[in-house]
């Protein structure tokens, strides 16, 4: 097929769904359209009657359209709002799966060493209590959150599910009997590494780190202390790997 062949198809069906879209504006040009020609005539009331239609639909056209940018402005409005209103959770919740997955990397380094050389281990003392996420309380009945969009309503649901995951992960392993501890707190460091990578996520589409910047300059923003989290993870790793 020509390629001006091809555009000029690719106008008409642009045509087409404006008028499908715009179907009170057409109607209204063909009223008005049809006035004009019955001035031509000895029938000037009916003239006058497509000008009083034409000018309805018009009107019909122009408050529908007002009405739905009215409705998208205030549809964006609400999602601002509740991505503002659930960012402090938000921001709580990601703040201790940094601090767990931190944690849980110098346990399973204890715990790798411990594994090959018992004597040279120096073992944390964390307990229990210390792996445990804060779970969110606003989120899923606070009216906030059906406000959001589909994409940010999404990535707070996989952050949130994640965390259902790790806190049953420590309540269920956490010292269970016949369990190497190496094996322990790796599963609980892939967990928390989970949770982080959809934390990334989250922090860029509730613009954390715009609301929330780091107390101290060395500290870093929030992404930079997850990236070095996960780069200390995985060292730990490579190093548990050389050992065996």
């Amino acid at each position: 097929m020509p390629e001006k062949t091809f555009r000029i198809k690719l106008k008409a069906v642009a045509v087409i769904n404006g008028v499908l879209k715009n179907s009170h504006l057409v109607l209204s040009a063909l009223l008005f359209a049809a006035g004009i020609e019955f001035l031509r005539t000895n029938l000037a009331m009916i003239s006058g009657a497509m000008f009083g239609a034409g000018a309805s639909l018009l009107g019909a056209w122009i408050n529908e359209l007002t009405k739905k940018r009215s409705d998208a402005e205030e549809k964006a409005r609400r999602e601002v709002d509740s991505r503002r209103y659930l960012a402090p959770e938000l921001n709580r919740t990601i703040e201790r799966v940094l601090y767990i997955h931190g944690r849980a990397t110098a346990n399973f380094i204890s715990a790798s060493v411990e594994h090959i050389k018992p004597s040279d281990s120096v073992k944390p003392n964390d307990l229990r209590e210390d792996f445990l996420p804060y779970m969110p309380v606003l989120y899923p009945n606070t009216p906030q959150f059906r406000d959001l969009s589909g994409d940010d309503a999404t990535a707070l649901i996989s952050f949130y599910d994640s965390l259902h995951e790790l806190d049953k992960f420590v309540n269920d392993w956490w010292k269970r009997d016949g369990q190497l501890p190496v094996n322990i707190f790796n599963g609980l460091l892939m967990l928390a590494n989970k949770s982080m990578e959809l934390a990334e996520t989250c922090i860029q589409r509730f613009e954390l780190e715009k609301f929330y910047p780091p107390k101290y300059e060395s500290w870093g923003t929030l992404s930079s202390r997850i990236e070095r989290s996960k780069k200390s993870a995985d060292q730990a790793h490579e190093a548990h790997m050389a050992r065996h």
